[in-house]
């Protein structure tokens, strides 16, 4: 293979696929893939984004069943490449995923919906320029629904809404990419499993900000000047015993510790997103100035490594169906204390229900996405 189409092993699949049709690889033929979703498509326009085309397969789903609402069509430019030296262990680009559930993970992001490819349904060649079925790899992706959805999706999304995302994902830079792909599977996940396992998907959620906040990293921060705003008393003691050298010191060994929710929280400020535009009354609402949300993300972030490091659970509350109030359901618990078990939490350690928490993850993931791709200015 020459030298100019080498295969960048630490790139997504999906990002990869562009990266040879640019640099005119020719095509060597086709695949189609189906993906499926309990929300429907609707409208016919096909989003084109070379090398790839989605489409309406008007596969409706059933009630409580899944259905092949899009289907993913890619033009290989793929060239033949040899197998990459093993020399040393590299996941710099480790995703776990194929080139189209990375695609199936953009647009559940972009739509908000749940989809998970199923595999391949049809491969073109030359030999068979209409394309030849091929389903010995498809299956259907496993779902469970529930009567009452803890985290509601959108019934429908239209096709129209879809349009351009592709071409922001590829106008990426490779680590970019990784990172987008990254934490779009989280976010995916996240709404696989939520009506199942509602801890598994606030972990999901978590882990999807923590993504892009990790690429956000604070990489030229002040250790002394980071610790003074992430921990205020601790800095002012460690100032009074021993001035700015041990504070310096202490702070440059404590830095990691504190950067890890300090850039989180940095994240969620920057790429926050509007309220929603449908609102639940206003005593069942979140709200939505910075100071408020903050300390509420903050508490979403303790119960996650509470969860993690002590395995905690998750208050009760917040693993629950939301109450519906006017056209939409709460975005918090309401009342001044609930309980579960031999445990109680008051009104003021139950920040939000899982949806609106997956709200402001998604949020903050697309205004990530449309900036890194240069398209939008965060706020």
């Amino acid at each position: 293979m020459d030298e100019s189409d080498q295969f960048n092993v630490s790139a997504p699949w999906s990002w990869n696929a562009r990266h040879f049709v640019e640099r005119g690889c020719p095509r060597r033929g086709g695949a189609e893939f189906l993906l499926y979703s309990d929300t429907h498509a609707t409208g016919d326009l096909a989003v084109t984004c070379h090398p790839y085309v989605l489409t309406n397969s008007f596969g409706f789903p059933q009630s409580g069943r899944l259905g092949p609402v899009l289907a993913l069509y890619l033009d290989d430019h793929f060239p033949v490449f040899d197998v990459q030296p093993m020399n040393k262990t590299d996941t710099d680009g480790w995703l776990n995923l194929t080139l189209d559930d990375e695609i199936a993970c953009l647009i559940s992001l972009a739509a908000g919906m749940r989809l998970r490819s199923g595999g391949r349904v049809r491969r073109f060649t030359d030999e068979a320029p209409r394309g030849a079925p091929e389903f010995y790899n498809h299956r259907v992706p496993d779902w469970t629904a529930t009567e009452r959805p803890i985290y509601p999706t959108p019934k429908q999304v239209s096709m129209e809404s879809l349009d351009g995302w592709m071409d922001r994902y590829l106008a990426l830079g490779r680590e970019d990419a990784v990172t987008l792909v990254r934490a779009a599977r989280q976010y995916r996940d996240a709404l696989w499993v939520a009506d199942t396992d509602p801890e598994l998907s606030w972990l999901f959620l978590v882990s999807a900000l923590e993504v892009i906040a990790g690429r956000e990293a604070l990489r030229d921060a002040d250790p002394p000047e980071l610790l003074r705003q992430e921990m205020p008393e601790l800095a002012a003691q460690l100032l009074e015993a021993g001035g700015e050298v041990h504070l310096a010191t202490a702070a440059s060994r404590l830095v990691h510790i504190v950067k890890a929710t300090a850039r989180f929280m940095s994240c969620a400020k920057k790429y926050l997103p509007e309220p929603p535009s449908v609102r639940p009354e206003e005593y069942a609402q979140v709200g939505w100035d910075w100071p408020n949300l903050k300390k509420r993300i903050n508490q979403v972030y303790g119960y996650r490594s509470a969860r993690l490091h002590g395995g905690v659970p998750f208050p009760s509350p917040l693993c629950q169906v939301p109450m519906p109030s006017g056209a939409t359901l709460d975005e918090r618990p309401a009342g001044i204390a609930a309980a579960a078990g031999n445990a109680a939490w008051l009104a003021k350690d139950l920040p939000m229900h899982l949806h609106t928490f997956g709200y402001i993850v998604r949020g903050c993931l697309l205004r990530w996405w449309q900036t890194s791709s240069g398209h939008i200015s965060a706020r």
